[in-house]
């Protein structure tokens, strides 16, 4: 589950939960306020209150209305009955007076002031004292009292505590919510900040490991969250860094082998200019036949040096990107036939012979001719360098591989063991013959070879033939007439 989802299921559940159970908590609260309310109505305001007292007030107001009609003392008596029956498991009762003479019923009200004054008095009265209510009302010559001798008003005090009560359990129910509220939150909070804390200590971890240089170090996340992505960036960051430290020691490995062959290759030929020359000096070749060799050998071992430095100047320029390239879209298959025809004759007489085995017809790619074939020289140069028969073959093929138009340079030489075609485009790479003798390359010419095919757009790759020797597979870019490779380059 997401932290976005977490979050919004913690935020509903926050309102939720507090909600239901608040109202289940109230509800068994409100249940026994009912119940004490229940018992309150009961005790105060039941069928002895003073509401039922009056509520027969409005009865006996109607009895009196009736009987004003038709004033019939039967009548009157037989409602009376009726009444007092209704009434018989209350104090209250009905009686009918002529001046203060009880009429009906037979059996007389005891007699106390409330009485007398009620009977004393003309129209409609109510009097109340302690627990006695009279309620007089008159007709024609008769007066009609309504007793209640268990009268009792509202209490305030009951009331007050009633009062007391609701506004306490107010507060017992606010509090409960309360409490609800924060332990709800409490826990919705860590059931959220869970799913944040443990990825983040994760993540600190890896960025520790990190920092003390635990590059190989990768963050094993199970999780489906947005820390997942957070955690896959860090192990490609990890990667990377990985990777540029291991390019950085062999640029730095590259630096040192380089300042090594430079000077391996340069006092080879010095050392034999140094000493051709203390031999004229010192008059050793004293004959001119003997002077003109050792300034043959001289000028020999200077154009050596031309062409190492001139090699590495090239290479320096291709790696910092400040060789320029001229691009042009060319037919390759017609661009390598014609290089075969050109070269045929030349390495013939060095003892390589030139075969184009396979080519294409009507692909385009984008190059530039001049060091496009100073790549494929380099290459037969090599092969020339190595071979180990007298007379050494090159098949060379052009096909098409995808987007892509594979050149292929295979010769019928020793090879190379797998170790070595892992770094045989290392700058200054050379096997030891190779570098025992100076005379046969300096160990730049497949590396500026690489440089040539990385800035093209393509790329580079060795392989050794099954019947032996060695294969050179150049791969570019076919030309599908867009902007094409030529914005990676400088013209």
């Amino acid at each position: 589950m997401n932290i976005k989802r977490r979050l919004f299921i913690s935020n509903f559940l926050m309102l939720v939960i507090p909600v239901i159970l608040s109202l289940i908590i109230t509800s068994g609260i409100m249940f026994g306020a009912i119940e004490i309310m229940d018992f309150y109505n009961g005790k105060y305001f039941g069928e002895k209150n003073d509401k039922l007292f009056y509520d027969s007030i409005k009865k006996t107001n109607g009895l009196v209305d009736r009987w004003s009609q038709s004033i019939d003392i039967e009548l009157m008596k037989a409602d009376v009955n009726s009444f007092n029956e209704k009434h018989k498991s209350t104090k209250i009762s009905l009686s009918i007076y002529q001046e203060k003479k009880l009429v009906y019923p037979s059996s007389p009200i005891t007699s106390n002031s409330v009485v007398d004054t009620a009977l004393s008095q003309g129209g409609s009265h109510t009097f109340i004292m302690d627990n006695m209510a009279v309620y007089r009302e008159s007709i024609d010559k008769y007066s009609i009292l309504l007793t209640d001798t268990d009268f009792q008003a509202h209490n305030n005090e009951e009331h007050e505590a009633y009062h007391s009560y609701l506004i306490n359990l107010g507060i017992i129910v606010t509090l409960f919510i309360i409490i609800i509220i924060i332990l709800t939150n409490r826990f919705l909070t860590r059931f959220v900040f869970k799913s944040i804390i443990t990825p983040l200590d994760t993540l600190v971890y890896g960025v520790h490991q990190i920092r003390d240089g635990n590059l190989n170090y990768h963050i094993e996340y199970e999780g489906k969250d947005e820390f997942a992505g957070v955690c896959s960036d860090f192990n490609e960051m990890a990667q990377r860094l990985l990777d540029s430290v291991n390019a950085r020691q062999k640029d730095e490995a590259n630096r040192k082998e380089l300042i090594a062959g430079i000077s391996h290759d340069l006092r080879t030929p010095l050392t034999s200019i140094k000493a051709y020359v203390e031999g004229i000096e010192k008059g050793v070749a004293s004959t001119p036949e003997t002077q003109k060799r050792y300034l043959d050998t001289i000028k020999n071992k200077t154009n050596d040096l031309e062409h190492i430095v001139n090699q590495l100047f090239l290479f320096s320029k291709l790696d910092i990107g400040e060789f320029p390239l001229y691009l042009e879209q060319i037919n390759i298959g017609k661009e390598v036939s014609n290089m075969v025809a050109s070269l045929s004759e030349e390495y013939q007489k060095k003892g390589l012979s030139i075969e184009l085995t396979q080519n294409v017809e009507n692909v385009y790619a984008q190059i530039d001719i001049v060091q496009f074939r100073n790549a494929v020289i380099n290459i037969l140069e090599n092969s020339v360098k190595y071979k180990t028969e007298e007379r050494g073959q090159m098949k060379i093929s052009c096909q098409e591989e995808g987007p892509n138009v594979a050149i292929t340079l295979a010769d019928n030489g020793p090879g190379v063991s797998s170790e070595a075609i892992e770094k045989l485009f290392d700058i200054f790479y050379r096997g030891d013959r190779a570098r025992t003798n100076p005379s046969k390359g300096s160990g730049l010419g497949l590396s500026i070879t690489a440089k040539i095919l990385e800035k093209l757009g393509g790329s580079i790759r060795a392989e050794n033939v099954p019947e032996g020797g060695l294969a050179i597979i150049m791969i570019l870019p076919k030309y599908t007439g867009g902007k094409g490779v030529e914005e990676n380059f400088d013209y």
